[in-house]
Parts: structure tokens; sequence; C-alpha cells
């Protein structure tokens, strides 16, 4: 093929590729964070360039066990007391900015296609910090919570985060009883809250595996260390978290 065949070609093919892209994502679609339309070249991670750069991720010194950010040393105050039950923690954002609008619009006004695009973000630090993992689990929500949003939002991050990473993703959890909302209790009162809280709804899908656990935020821990414990109880070697935001 001559250069000028082969160049209409390469043309056409970047045509047709974008073509495609406007086909899926057509005109008028926006920005996530504030609004402006989207080239077809940025429709993946559903923002634009100004807004992309304006996401907290985590940087400075953090915890080496939770993730939270400390001054000194290699754990944090609360890790240094009493360690989790899950052995690591992760996440690419601090819950502030964007990521926390990204939460609220899947958790709070029933857009779950973001939660694509959380997966999206969290299998890239996935994939960058090489985080081991066998299958993908997610912290349940509470059937009050199910029953009021129309939706399990955890487990719409967790089938696409799997899917992208090549893993199984098992439901392994189950809720037994609803406790208070966390966000009122003190860091020990939310330890105690989600005690029993959790049980398994299938036992054998976690004996030898290293399991990754997906929430949308971790806040003190209390329930994915609470999630740990019972995976593990059902022969996990290893629970790693992994959440959109910290």
């Amino acid at each position: 093929m001559g250069r000028g065949k082969e160049s209409k070609t390469v043309e056409f093919l970047k045509k047709a590729y974008n073509s495609l892209l406007d086909s899926m994502f057509p005109e008028g679609y926006r920005c996530l964070g504030c609004g402006t339309e989207l080239k077809s070249e940025f429709h993946s991670r559903a923002l634009c360039d100004e807004c992309a750069d304006s996401l907290p991720f985590k940087t400075g010194k953090l915890c080496s066990v939770c993730g939270t950010g400390i001054f000194v040393g290699t754990l944090c105050r609360h890790c240094s007391c009493a360690l989790p039950e899950y052995d690591k923690a992760y996440a690419p954002f601090f819950y502030e900015g964007l990521a926390r609008k990204f939460v609220l619009d899947l958790k709070s006004r029933g857009r779950e296609y973001i939660a694509d695009y959380m997966a999206e973000y969290m299998y890239l630090y996935y994939s960058s910090l090489g985080i081991e993992a066998d299958v993908v689990v997610n912290v349940p929500s509470t059937p009050r919570t199910l029953k009021r949003r129309g939706f399990d939002h955890t487990a719409l991050i967790a089938e696409a985060f799997a899917a992208r990473a090549e893993l199984p993703f098992l439901s392994l959890l189950k809720r037994i009883s609803h406790k208070k909302d966390q966000t009122k209790l003190s860091y020990a009162e939310r330890f105690a809250s989600v005690g029993g809280a959790f049980g398994l709804a299938d036992a054998s899908g976690a004996a030898n595996k290293t399991v990754l656990l997906i929430d949308d935020v971790l806040t003190t821990g209390a329930t994915a260390s609470e999630c740990a414990a019972v995976l593990k109880s059902a022969g996990a070697k290893r629970v790693n978290v992994l959440t959109f935001a910290r």
C-alpha cells in the first residue's frame, strides 16, 4: 500500500472511531463536573481537562493500613491502637470536591451510570498499584436503602470494576440487621454499631482467596472491618479494600 493510500486508511479509521464514540455519546454529552459539552476524546473519563485536573487525588503521607492522612510514622492513631480486620485499604481520591459529587450523584440523585465512571478510575488506580485480588465482593446495601434507592450502588461499581479487572464478582455478603445512621456516631460507636450487621450469603467463594472488597467511601473503616471479619471467617486468606474515596 502506498503512503497516500495508507494515510487515507488511517484517517478513515480515525473518523470511523470518532463516529462510533459520537453515536455512543451523542451531541450534548456534558462534563459531570462543570456541565460543559465534551468532545468525544473525553467521554471515557466523563470530565473536561479542567475538572479532571481538580480531582482530589490522594497525596502526602498516608497510613500504611487504612490510607488516611498522617503526619509521622507509618500508622494512624487508630490503626496503631487496634488494626482493622481488613489487611489494607486503598482509594484514589479524598472524599471532597468532585469525588464527593460523583458519590452523591450516584447515591442521592440516582444517576446509576456514574458507577461505571467510578469503577474506571478505581480500576486505573488498582492497576497502577498492582493490588492483589482473586475475587471482587461488594459491601451490600441495607434492604431499606435498596427499597428507597431502587438499586445497590456498590454492586453496580463492583460489577463494572470486576469486568475491567477480569475478575469474578461474587455476592458473598448479606445484611443481617440495619444499624443506626453512622454519620451521627463517634468513631468507637461506629465499630460497635456494625457488629453482627453482616453475614455470609455464600460461604464457599471466599475460601483461600484474596478478596477485594468494594465500597464507595471509606470513613472510619468500621463497615469494611466487619465485612472483612465475616469473609475471613469463611476462609479468605486476605481482604483488601478498594473504595472510590477516603
